[in-house]
């Protein structure tokens, strides 16, 4: 149980998932002091964090880890909340160094993002468990069996980045030379039958929600329209059951002309429709951290339908009015 206040830092408040943890920790008011940082000087949440700091890139990992080891000396943490999935890595690389310090990590465990951070075993995770997924070959064993198009996916990508699509030979001719350790995939439905599925369980009970999305602003959901169906529910507890999830994970999916859903990929961390879920009731932030503290987690559905659309906005900083002449 959450006896005391907490000293929370969030890493990378400047990205849609960062942004929507901040908002949502000033909501639940768990914490005492919210500490923010991210690589760029101005990110969105920067007014919405007590203290924030200009973070080193977690690709060096040696220089991220010291400097998070003098903010949490500074500003006695409990709790880090990593938003980005190289920090999570690192975190996941060094956890033994926090857990000295009674750090706590809001990360899944070493082997659930060791397979859902590499999208082959990602694919090999669903062929061992029986569950469909889009037929999948790496570059070197590709001969073409598939047809145009198709997809090429870096095998270590975040979202949608590193993935390609295929129209033609002289397009697969220039990934192969470029990118020949990546994946070759079909693509299996539409983008307007894709859905996303937030699941979150603390190793007895599974909640899982799901909204048919539409991306936009780059690679973000723009618009989410909330879907109940007893096979996603299947889908979600059968996978949360073979990896004993005891956290929160994203399921990407795809509806095929049977009418089965097609997972792809699976983010072993909060993602992006976070705000859109806990704005839904499903708040696996907040449970996640009830779970570290040992509080028991109940989940009872708000709504029966619903769409969400996110918006922009504009975020300002360091404003100096002119003097009167």
């Amino acid at each position: 149980m959450i006896s005391k206040k907490l000293n929370i830092l969030v890493t990378g408040i400047g990205g849609d998932i960062g942004i929507g943890i901040v908002s949502i920790l000033n909501k639940i008011q768990y914490h005492s002091t919210l500490i923010g940082c991210d690589i760029n000087n101005y990110p969105a949440s920067k007014n919405q964090v007590d203290f924030f700091y200009n973070a080193p890139s977690a690709k060096d990992q040696g220089m991220y880890i010291d400097f998070l080891n003098k903010l949490c000396s500074k500003h006695n943490i409990d709790l880090i909340i990593p938003s980005s999935e190289i920090e999570i890595k690192v975190l996941s690389k060094t956890r033994n160094f926090f857990d000295e310090n009674q750090i706590k990590l809001l990360i899944n465990n070493d082997h659930i993002i060791d397979i859902f951070m590499d999208k082959l075993k990602t694919i090999k995770f669903f062929e061992e468990n029986k569950i469909f997924y889009p037929k999948t070959f790496l570059f070197e064993n590709f001969e073409d069996q598939l047809d145009y198009p198709f997809l090429v996916k870096r095998k270590f990508t975040a979202g949608s980045k590193g993935i390609f699509i295929v129209e033609d030979a002289q397009d697969l001719e220039y990934y192969r030379k470029k990118y020949s350790d990546s994946i070759v995939q079909e693509i299996v439905g539409d983008s307007e039958k894709e859905y996303t599925i937030g699941v979150f369980s603390d190793g007895n009970k599974t909640f899982n929600i799901a909204f048919q999305r539409k991306l936009g602003f780059g690679s973000l959901s723009r618009f989410v329209k909330l879907v109940n169906d007893p096979k996603i529910d299947e889908l979600a507890k059968n996978i949360s059951n073979f990896i004993h999830l005891k956290g929160s994970i994203n399921i990407q999916v795809r509806k095929d002309e049977k009418g089965e859903y097609i997972p792809f990929e699976i983010n072993p961390r909060l993602s992006s429709t976070l705000a859109f879920r806990s704005y839904f009731g499903f708040e696996d932030l907040k449970w996640w951290i009830d779970m570290i503290y040992g509080d028991e987690i109940e989940y009872k559905p708000i709504y029966k339908a619903g769409i969400g659309v996110k918006t922009l906005s504009e975020i300002y900083f360091e404003l100096e009015e002119r003097e009167e002449q």
